[in-house]
């Protein structure tokens, strides 16, 4: 009985040092992959916790102020972002640690995301153990995060709420006008811009190519400039108001479509002059509105398509 005592102990203490030796004092978890995304822009979406719903693998949370999003029977907690990164708390059934998921540029569209925690393993062996099994299932939750960061921001639509394409210039012959207005200019005095440019267009045997095209821009807090402009398919001579301009045929552009009014287009020019900033592009002409619909027919702002053109190098 004695004999069988000693060799229970003996295997105790065999699987003890087992434990000890194989699992160590602290675990390290780091995953990483790589997105075709800036950095900036990634940022961007990653340091505002609400913005987690749109990629989020697990529940979703409604909350916006000190979310927190369950995943695999763990429940992980943005913290204040700092400049590349963004701290989390991971609260798990037999520990709490912190982790960081950190964002390393390689390129001006190519970023490697990581995510990294260190768990503290308990002297207690049975502790030690269950630790050991929860990194297991932890390190898996970290790869289903990376995975579906990367499908939820690999595309531009999603990663900045438009479409943005890279297209060439095609309209490159164009009329344009202008106008100081008090106020932000109306419907009707940019459609009344635009009829004088069809006019002219129309007594000089000219055929309009393309939609019209706008731009506003405030002088100060309540004088605005006008300026609308046509594609046409001659060069056409100044004339007044009226001037001919020409943009660089076969210039890159960037393109995004627009469903709804004045507050969605500005929002779109917002998230193209992010683009902008985040890939390090230099605008050489103004961007404009191209009217798709007949603001003056369709009042509904709500069911206007509009063009934004950014040009860029």
């Amino acid at each position: 009985m004695k004999k069988f005592i000693l060799v229970l102990i003996l295997l105790i203490a065999i699987a003890a040092g087992c434990i000890y030796l194989l699992i160590p004092s602290t675990i390290v978890i780091s995953r990483s992959i790589n997105i075709s995304a800036s950095d900036k822009a990634l940022m961007r979406k990653l340091g505002r916790a609400e913005d987690w719903n749109e990629w989020w693998p697990g529940n979703k949370n409604k909350n916006d102020i000190l979310a927190s999003y369950p995943l695999d029977g763990f429940l992980f907690t943005p913290g204040a972002p700092k400049p590349l990164s963004v701290p989390l708390t991971i609260d798990a059934n037999h520990f709490t640690t912190s982790a960081e998921l950190t964002l390393i540029g390689k390129t001006a569209d190519s970023t490697t995301v990581n995510l990294e925690t260190r768990i503290i393993s308990s002297s207690d062996p049975f502790k030690r153990v269950n630790a050991y099994y929860e990194s297991k299932k932890l390190q898996k939750a970290f790869d289903d995060i990376l995975v579906a960061l990367k499908k939820g921001y690999s595309a531009t639509a999603t990663l900045y709420g438009f479409e943005i394409r890279k297209e060439k210039v095609k309209d490159s012959i164009l009329v344009s006008t202008f106008e100081d207005v008090q106020g932000y200019p109306s419907i009707d005095k940019i459609y009344s811009l635009i009829d004088q440019l069809r006019d002219y267009a129309k007594a000089n045997n000219a055929t309009v190519t393309g939609y019209p095209m706008l731009n506003i821009y405030n002088t100060d807090t309540t004088n605005y400039v006008a300026r609308v402009a046509l594609p046409v398919d001659k060069k056409l001579p100044t004339s007044g108001n009226i001037s001919y301009k020409w943009m660089l045929g076969g210039g890159n552009i960037l393109v995004t479509d627009v469903k709804g009014g004045q507050q969605e287009i500005d929002r779109a020019y917002k998230r193209l002059s992010d683009y902008v900033s985040d890939y390090s592009r230099t605008a050489p002409a103004i961007s404009f509105q191209s009217l798709v619909t007949d603001r003056r027919a369709e009042r509904d702002s709500s069911k206007w398509v509009t063009k934004i053109y950014y040009p860029v190098m």
